[in-house]
């Protein structure tokens, strides 16, 4: 009798288990759904819900035929898929395509001198010049050159789901009493936020894409030695991250074009102008597209 009761009560108590598995398993297939929705085209929704309705018997259910999903619900999950699916050479590609459109408006509108793009081994580099046409001495706030110019980046990068990181950049003049931000730490750190703040807003950008930084003076293009290399280092950056490694492809392709003698990128370069000519003139760069000092 005791052993009867023994087994009775070991069948109880594994019996949970079963019920448990099952429920462990609906909910990997309902995420694996989700996830495969956020990409799904037409034909492919239309075939997964005759298979979902010859699965349960729902003769007469009905789901809908298309599904849009807004650029907003791409999530960073998304983007490392695409991430780890992209080719070295399909990054820079794509890259290479982004760095074009930009640098047709850039010319259209005449902005050569504030706005110079450039491909380094980090990705896309979107530079703007501080003084010209981001902020005034000592503010964080946009001016309105910068807001047109950051809408059109947007509606651009819009369209992609590449990574965006916003950083600030200062000379290594201190900020002098009076003005809002106690150090140059703050003012770049601020600078960035609000060329992001901007990218997201009215319908921008998901944030999750995102991703501000200030890096005070401690990042120049050019020794802080003059009032030209000042203004010069006064800027912020916008980098569009490669959708993949391409590392080696980058330096395999800047090779192939320092061995034609022409610069890798396309756009205007160097603060644009006899001015960013003459700045750049007999300087060496790195691997990663700087200047070394």
């Amino acid at each position: 009798m005791k052993g009867k009761k023994r087994r009775q009560l070991e069948e109880l108590s594994g019996s949970w288990m079963a019920s448990y598995g099952d429920m462990i398993t609906l909910l990997l297939c309902f995420f694996i759904m989700l996830f495969a929705m956020s990409t799904l085209d037409a034909q492919k929704w239309k075939a997964l819900t005759e298979s979902i309705k010859e699965s349960f018997g729902a003769e007469g259910a009905t789901l809908p035929e298309e599904i849009e999903v807004p650029a907003e619900v791409i999530t960073q999950e998304v983007v490392e898929v695409v991430e780890e699916q992209m080719s070295g050479k399909e990054a820079l590609e794509q890259l290479q395509e982004l760095e074009k459109r930009i640098d047709q408006y850039i010319l259209e509108k005449g902005l050569e001198s504030a706005i110079q793009t450039e491909i380094e081994e980090v990705g896309l580099v979107i530079r703007m010049s501080t003084d010209e046409i981001l902020f005034e001495l000592g503010s964080a706030e946009l001016k309105p050159m910068a807001i047109s110019f950051l809408d059109a980046i947007a509606v651009i990068l819009k369209e992609t789901a590449n990574q965006v990181w916003v950083e600030g950049h200062t000379d290594n003049i201190p900020i002098q009493p009076g003005y809002k931000y106690p150090s140059n730490w703050e003012l770049s750190t601020a600078r960035a936020s609000s060329v992001v703040r901007h990218l997201i807003g009215n319908d921008g950008l998901p944030p999750e894409r995102m991703r501000a930084a200030g890096y005070a003076d401690t990042k120049p293009r050019f020794p802080n030695d003059s009032d030209e290399h000042r203004y010069l280092n006064r800027r912020v950056e916008i980098v569009i991250k490669p959708l993949g490694d391409m590392r080696t492809e980058y330096r395999e392709w800047r090779a192939a074009e320092k061995g034609k003698g022409a610069e890798p990128s396309q756009g205007p370069k160097d603060g644009g102008g006899e001015k960013g000519t003459r700045e750049s003139e007999g300087r060496e760069r790195d691997e990663g597209g700087r200047f070394i000092e």
